[in-house]
């Protein structure tokens, strides 16, 4: 890198960003081809997979996935968008096609942080592009090595594009709504992707479902007090969708039955308080980790660089609130677990949570700069030289952390143990006994399949399997969706 040439410097140290990136994924999408399908995999797509079997049509699949969303919308669940993805899990075109599952995950986490950020260090701040691609990069090395659960992040189809997608969609949702703001023409185009998009949320998951409700109003209200009311009539428009789309999803008569199976439901109030107290607990004590600070120290030069060049009229008024507000968003993301279990989720429900959290970090950070920023301005300017000098020494000091943690726990990022589980050829030895499996369940004079147990199960790979009783739930869809009598697992 040449130090006496700033822009270069900066330059070869976005290329460097990309590539780390990009190099940490190769291990994972290698990973990723000894990956089949389970679980819920399963259940949710035998009417697609039997139709696709039997028709080998496309349209044929596609009625089939409608056809499992009349149901469990009526039995389960109403997250019709949800299950009608779910209900196209890859593998039932052949479990060969399994692997699409991470290339998906990685690839809408990709996508939506760096179009997000683009639009808050481009169009916002006014940054050049090398900031907003490297602030991006830095994200979602933090977020794809440390996401709080792996396998299902980015390994299990079926709550993967449960969680994952809808929060992407948000994501590129928040980047839209702020695109609005600019004197940018493709308005009608903004705004049915944006419709599209709030349509698709409201009816995933019920944690992004309900945090894009309170981003839109909050839109609003911002909008209306900032005099930009052609805006917010725009946000109005996709709030009146966010309520048909979202109010299907919490009214179907499925989410009855399923409350019906947990025996304690705290209510609204209580629910609400519970959610304060979880926040505390996972980002404030849990997650507040080195990765966090190695967040914060990385990205921070580039927060400067992006503050201190701004030139518009924003003020940064009011960094206390907007951090008090960070909270009451995160807590709210809690909210429809406790409400509807009393517990505050699982890893899938604490991944895009995690996700946020991120984001959150580095809105604030920009926010609290920038007040700083316009109140001491150049008294308080940092040198492009000291900028320099603090990025690459907070990249070698987390590069000597991260060399240490992976050393003592290889499974704390997602390369790292996917690269320990194809070097150690348990990755391999879990294809083979994956592969002897499927020769039983494919094999169609087989009626009652005995599986043998795995003998290896490789960390981010493996979910969940079937038991020895054929009754079991996970047995019972395992059976149905290769037409067999009963599944089981083989004794010893």
């Amino acid at each position: 890198m040449k130090w006496n040439n700033k822009g270069n410097f900066w330059k070869n140290g976005m290329i460097f960003w990309i590539f780390l990136y990009l190099f940490s994924l190769i291990p994972v999408l290698i990973l990723e081809t000894c990956n089949f399908p389970c679980a819920d995999d399963l259940g949710f797509s035998i009417y697609t997979r039997n139709a696709w079997v039997d028709t080998h049509s496309l349209a044929a699949v596609i009625e089939a996935a409608w056809r499992k969303v009349a149901e469990i919308y009526q039995t389960w669940q109403g997250t019709w968008a949800s299950i009608f993805l779910m209900a196209l899990q890859p593998g039932i075109w052949g479990e060969q096609y399994y692997f699409v599952t991470t290339w998906l995950m990685l690839g809408v986490t990709s996508v939506s942080g760096l179009y997000l950020f683009h639009v808050i260090f481009r169009r916002c701040l006014g940054s050049d592009r090398g900031i907003a691609v490297t602030v991006s990069c830095i994200y979602l090395i933090v977020a794809v090595q440390c996401m709080v659960d792996k396998t299902q992040g980015f390994f299990w189809y079926n709550g993967a594009v449960h969680y994952m997608f809808p929060q992407a969609a948000l994501f590129g949702l928040t980047g839209i709504v702020l695109t609005m703001l600019g004197n940018t023409g493709h308005k009608r185009k903004y705004l049915v992707i944006g419709i599209l998009l709030t349509a698709y949320i409201g009816g995933g998951n019920l944690v992004t479902g309900l945090e894009c409700g309170i981003w839109l109003i909050t839109a609003i209200v911002l909008f209306c007090a900032g005099k930009k009311k052609n805006v917010a009539k725009r946000v109005c428009i996709l709030l009146g969708i966010w309520v048909v789309s979202f109010g299907s999803n919490v009214l179907a008569p499925g989410n009855g039955n399923r409350q019906e199976e947990f025996s304690y439901r705290p209510g609204v109030v209580r629910s609400i308080l519970q959610s304060f107290y979880y926040c505390l607990d996972f980002v404030f004590d849990q997650w507040m980790n080195w990765a966090v600070i190695a967040l914060v120290l990385l990205v921070l030069p580039f927060v400067v660089r992006a503050v201190q060049n701004y030139e518009g009229n924003f003020r940064f008024r009011y960094p206390l609130l907007v951090a008090a507000y960070s909270y009451c968003i995160l807590a709210s993301m809690f909210t429809p677990s406790v409400y509807a279990s009393g517990d505050p989720g699982s890893g899938r429900i604490y991944n895009i949570i995690f996700l946020t959290h991120l984001l959150l970090i580095v809105v604030n950070l920009v926010y609290f700069y920038g007040w700083y920023w316009k109140k001491y301005q150049a008294a308080k300017r940092m040198e492009e030289k000291d900028l320099r000098i603090y990025h690459i020494s907070s990249a070698l000091g987390v590069a000597f952390c991260f060399i240490i943690a992976a050393g003592v726990n290889q499974d704390a990022f997602t390369t790292t143990s996917a690269l320990s589980s194809l070097l150690k050829g348990e990755a391999a030895s879990y294809k083979q006994q994956q592969e002897e499996r499927l020769e039983l369940l494919l094999d169609e004079t087989v009626k009652d399949a005995e599986l043998k147990e795995f003998v290896n199960k490789p960390y981010l790979l493996y979910y969940e399997d079937i038991e020895a009783d054929a009754d079991n739930w996970k047995n019972v869809r395992m059976s149905g969706y290769y037409r067999k009598d009963t599944v089981k697992l083989a004794g010893e």
